[in-house]
């Protein structure tokens, strides 16, 4: 019944919506904002989001009869049953807001979605269109303002009041011509060429970080599918106009940074996981500073480079514990001041926490690395799933701290699943080629 179904192209894309809606509703102003009731009832589409998705699971799991859990497997679902133990203690012990029972029920939702192993790769395909589609509304209205306005979005009525998503005074949401936000902040110098206001894109999201996290998943979804026609091509080419429309340099950082990872296959998990929590407590917050120090003041890079280095910190780690404590108990909310994610990684979980972690984080990435060496599966597809490894390093470890969330379980379940399953379709496609041309021997 479920193979019947799944070959239904309306079904298809129904579910796709549905996981798009999933892993992106807590960026999406419009479906927070109108449907919710503004920035306050954000954890009422947590709870809807997780309850629905558990339920889908539990139903796959009635469907299919039994769960599968493959030996290679057995690593990641064991340090996933320690890390989930680890913080539903951590909650009872130091009561950490519901946040650390949230990351408990998430990687029961992983471990879950691992050992079902149903087939969903059209979703890939569809994600992949959708995203293109989005990327022509923000082409669509970007050319709609250079013609009406040459750029400028300050005659256009106010949608979303800044203040109500904790933005500064100055700054309101604008939607021209009602395809897309963008937010518009008086003290903030625009970025102009040729005399054109180039306004930064987040389509319907709170910042160009969501809009660009979005489209990067959609984009690195249209790499791995093995779609094969110009509308494929089309939207590649929409994506990556829209990353440059966005501007959101986490973005394009990403985008120039994950071709060469791919290339340079021999890095291995073991030194690409090292690199990824070391980076912010050694490198990145120096390498950040020296080129505010060069960029001069009061212009469009330094507001950016200026963000960028509030959402890293001044990286070092100065408290250390073995288990931590709760958030909020030694700074100010769920985010240390000027000490990034990884400071209140350690800061909330101690050391403790961040070793599970780091161990957790390289057996996700070890079955992509290990493919990608050995070339098991296609350029695109390896850059692929590099873009979705270094979206949820930068987004959900780096910025938004919050390791465990919807948007992050669709990568980890993309990471760790999709290598095996490439790579048979790849073999199946060589096998099949191969006696192609043995009966036309023949």
């Amino acid at each position: 019944m479920w193979q019947a179904l799944s070959n239904n192209p309306i079904l298809q894309i129904f579910v796709a919506i549905v996981v798009l809606v999933l892993f992106s509703f807590d960026r999406n102003l419009l479906v927070t904002q109108y449907l919710f009731g503004g920035r306050s009832n954000i954890w009422l589409i947590t709870i809807f989001a997780t309850f629905l998705v558990l339920y889908f699971l539990f139903l796959m799991t009635l469907l299919r009869g039994k769960l599968v859990i493959r030996k290679e497997e057995r690593g990641i679902l064991l340090i996933a049953f320690f890390l989930a133990i680890y913080f539903l203690l951590h909650e009872l012990i130091f009561s950490d807001s519901l946040v650390s029972i949230k990351y408990s029920v998430l990687l029961l939702l992983l471990t879950m979605a691992l050992s079902i192993r149903y087939n969903l790769f059209f979703i890939f395909k569809v994600l992949g269109y959708l995203g293109g589609i989005i990327g022509l509304l923000i082409i669509f209205q970007q050319i709609a303002l250079y013609i009406y306005t040459s750029g400028d979005i300050n005659d256009f009525d106010v949608a979303i009041r800044g203040e109500l998503w904790g933005r500064s005074p100055s700054c309101d949401f604008v939607s021209p011509f009602g395809i897309g936000l963008f937010e518009r902040c008086s003290l903030v110098p625009d970025l102009t060429i040729g005399g054109f206001t180039i306004n930064r894109s987040i389509f319907f999201s709170t910042e160009p970080k969501y809009a660009a996290s979005i489209l990067l998943v959609t984009f690195s979804c249209l790499l791995i599918s093995a779609s094969k026609s110009f509308m494929k091509t089309l939207f590649v080419y929409t994506h990556l106009l829209s990353f440059l429309f966005i501007l959101a340099g986490s973005a394009l950082l990403i985008l120039f940074v994950s071709p060469i990872i791919v290339y340079l296959r021999f890095i291995g998990a073991k030194l690409y996981s090292s690199l990824v929590f070391l980076s912010p407590i050694i490198l990145l917050p120096s390498l950040i500073q020296f080129l505010i120090s060069i960029a001069g003041e009061d212009n469009f890079i330094f507001f950016r480079l200026f963000s960028a280095a509030t959402d890293i910190g001044e990286g070092g780690i100065k408290n250390f514990s073995i288990f931590g404590e709760s958030f909020g108990s030694s700074c100010s909310g769920q985010l240390c001041k000027d000490a990034g994610l990884l400071g209140n990684l350690i800061t909330t979980y101690g050391v403790l926490g961040l070793v599970l972690f780091w161990w957790f984080f390289y057996k996700i990435v070890h079955p992509m690395f290990d493919s990608s060496r050995f070339n098991k599966i296609k350029f695109s597809q390896r850059l692929g799933l590099m873009i979705l490894l270094n979206t949820y390093v930068v987004f959900n470890i780096y910025f938004f701290s919050d390791i465990f969330n919807l948007f992050g379980l669709f990568i980890l379940l993309s990471l760790l699943l999709l290598p095996s399953y490439l790579d048979s379709k790849n073999k199946d496609q060589v096998n099949f080629q191969k006696n192609l041309i043995a009966n036309e021997e023949v």
